[in-house]
């Protein structure tokens, strides 16, 4: 993928792609000889209550869709109507993991590696701005995202996943008030497995042993210590 967020750098390829990007990558890809046999979403909210909103903050009539359906609703019904093998990790099971202070305590009390430092740093600042400013009120949903990294990591042991099968549709008609809202649909929906329940408390704890590993971490946790060793007489 070549694309992505609009920010300087001299390899725009390695740049961070945009959620549609995303979106619209996998439906080219689909749309030919596609050798991709399984999809993992995070995203989408699969409402049964109607006070359980979704997260659309910067649009409010639109109270049942979560972001990354309402950015480009048509490629997501694609996707998830395409017939794949695919598991949704819904928002509802993503609100799970909500606690800033419950991660960063995991990982202070692990091991003490490169790639652990930095998440503490970057969770400690967004738990600060979360507190502070009422701009970064809805930060903690990128908690959410970390429940993604640990079931792709196959560490079902200490997850213990329930899922289920429904059958959905994503809700693709150019109103803004509903677009990206995924329906569970018996009779025209596309069956996709749905993460519904986690061990939050084995999330937390896998995500921060996983951080904590040595023979997972980097060799150099940064430039100033491979310069130290460049400026270090070999003995």
């Amino acid at each position: 993928m070549v694309d992505g967020a609009p920010r300087d750098t001299d390899r725009p390829e390695l740049r961070q792609p945009l959620a549609l990007e995303v979106w619209q990558n996998v439906t080219k890809t689909i749309s030919g000889a596609s050798k991709i046999t399984e999809v993992y979403i995070m995203g989408g909210h699969v409402n049964r209550e109607k006070p359980d909103k979704g997260n659309i903050f910067t649009v409010p009539k639109n109270a049942y869709a979560e972001f990354n359906m309402f950015l480009d609703p048509l490629a997501a019904k694609t996707v998830l109507e395409s017939g794949l093998n695919i598991t949704l990790i819904p928002l509802a099971t993503q609100r799970k993991l909500s606690s800033f202070q419950t991660m960063l305590d995991r990982l202070y009390s692990s091991a003490k590696t490169p790639e652990s430092l930095f998440v503490k740093r970057l969770l400690a600042r967004l738990q600060a701005l979360h507190h502070k400013h009422r701009r970064y009120s809805h930060v903690d949903m990128f908690l959410g995202e970390v429940l993604g990294a640990v079931y792709l990591g196959e560490d079902h042991a200490s997850l213990k996943p329930r899922l289920r099968a429904e059958h959905i549709r994503v809700i693709a008609e150019g109103d803004e008030s509903k677009d990206g809202q995924v329906l569970i649909d018996n009779l025209r929906g596309r069956q996709v497995k749905i993460l519904e329940r986690v061990d939050v408390r084995g999330c937390y704890e896998s995500f921060a042993s996983r951080l904590a590993d040595k023979n997972q971490s980097a060799v150099i946790g940064s430039f100033e210590e491979q310069r130290k060793k460049w400026n270090t007489p070999p003995s």
